[in-house]
């Protein structure tokens, strides 16, 4: 018999759940700086900026990471893996890089 080769490419299902605990999380982070008291406070236009410029690298960097384990993992552990080697990498590094430029 002749099996047809199944594919182990990740979907764009797997990349949406990977953008909403992204963006989540990106709340999260914006949610415990000192200077946020409200959620509202999360909802202006300066905080929306810094939570997109958060957001972009990290979604790339957890996409890149999702579809390399994908090739060698089942995708529920390549989802996982991406996102908890991908979340805390991209924000130290960009956390590093603000307060390189800022100084």
């Amino acid at each position: 018999m002749i099996q047809a080769k199944t594919s182990k490419r990740p979907t764009a299902l797997s990349y949406g759940m990977i953008a909403l605990i992204i963006a989540a999380s990106c709340f999260l982070l914006g949610y415990i700086d000192h200077e946020t008291r409200e959620f509202s406070d999360l909802l202006t236009a300066q905080n929306l900026a810094a939570l997109a410029l958060y957001f972009l690298p990290t979604f790339i960097v957890c996409a890149l990471l999702h579809s390399w384990f994908s090739k060698k993992r089942k995708v529920s552990d390549s989802i996982l893996l991406s996102l908890v080697i991908g979340i805390p990498l991209t924000f130290a590094l960009m956390i590093v890089l603000l307060l390189t430029l800022r100084s």
